[in-house]
């Protein structure tokens, strides 16, 4: 179980916590700042170590206007074993005019007969700035065997000006028998997925073309990954990409953040220091 609360406000040219507040599992460490545009870099920490059947996770993040903010978690998020029960995380983002969020957390692992279910409200003004991802990873079995989890839905609403833009539903259920007899129409042989979601007034075709060149340059380094950015009705896009690996789908994730950052606020690469 865990609950955290973070406002995020701009004070003297810099994105300082304004609330925090967080019970049992969940807290954040000391901010750092990674450059000088001023935007404060939170890292999220679960003690616990790992999710377990009947967790139950809450989060908001609010960024006020004109406030930047770069969120990731501590390590990989493990999903272990949840027998007639299940793991629920709800996050809820809310940016103010002109605020900027990059949500950008490791891998989620879920081990043999997990099931997690997470739900992910984004409320943002249209001048604001919005990036998030996650990536999908079956965990080690000790047969060697994969997709032993039980069920991973992820639900990402995204809303402007009091209505819906985007609602990106995956659901992913490895021992149904519709999956394991499709498997290579579902994920076409791969074993991993990675979705990056963004939205940001500055997004352009032209913008998203680029991006489609920068994928096809990672697909050509890794030939076993397949992925495609899809443009949306907003200024924005979706990524997905399937893989066999982990460091592969991150590498993407991480590539096609820092191409929108650096086109369009001028900010460097992002380097996690984690360790």
């Amino acid at each position: 179980m865990g609950e955290l609360e973070l406002g995020i406000a701009l004070s003297g040219g810099k994105s300082i916590a304004t609330t925090q507040y967080h019970a049992r599992a969940l807290k954040v460490i000391r901010p750092h700042y990674l450059d000088d545009s001023g935007q404060v870099y939170y890292t999220i920490v679960n003690p616990g170590g790992g999710y377990v059947g009947g967790d139950a996770y809450q989060m908001t993040i609010s960024v006020a206007d004109g406030a930047s903010a770069l969120i990731t978690d501590q390590s990989a998020a493990k999903v272990y074993r949840t027998p007639d029960d299940y793991v629920v995380q709800n996050i809820e983002f809310n940016l103010g005019e002109n605020a900027v969020l990059e949500y950008i957390p490791d891998q989620l692992i879920l081990y043999r007969d997990a099931d997690f279910r997470q739900r992910i409200i984004t409320r943002m003004h249209p001048s604001a700035s919005l990036f998030l991802s996650d990536i999908i990873t079956p965990g080690w079995s000790p047969d060697g065997g994969k997709f032993l989890y039980e069920q991973a839905h992820l639900l990402n609403e995204v809303h402007m000006d009091g209505g819906p833009v985007l609602l990106d539903n995956l659901r992913i259920n490895p021992l149904a028998s519709d999956f394991r007899d499709g498997q290579g129409f579902f994920l076409d042989g791969r074993t991993h997925i990675a979705t990056a979601i963004c939205f940001d007034p500055g997004i352009t075709p032209e913008l998203i073309d680029a991006l489609s060149a920068l994928i096809d340059k990672h697909q050509a380094h890794d030939t076993s990954m397949i992925a495609a950015v899809t443009e949306c009705d907003k200024p924005g896009f979706v990524l997905r990409a399937l893989g066999n690996r982990t460091e592969e789908l991150h590498a993407l994730v991480l590539a096609t953040a820092n191409y929108v950052r650096s086109q369009l606020r001028g900010q460097g690469d992002i380097h996690l220091r984690k360790y």
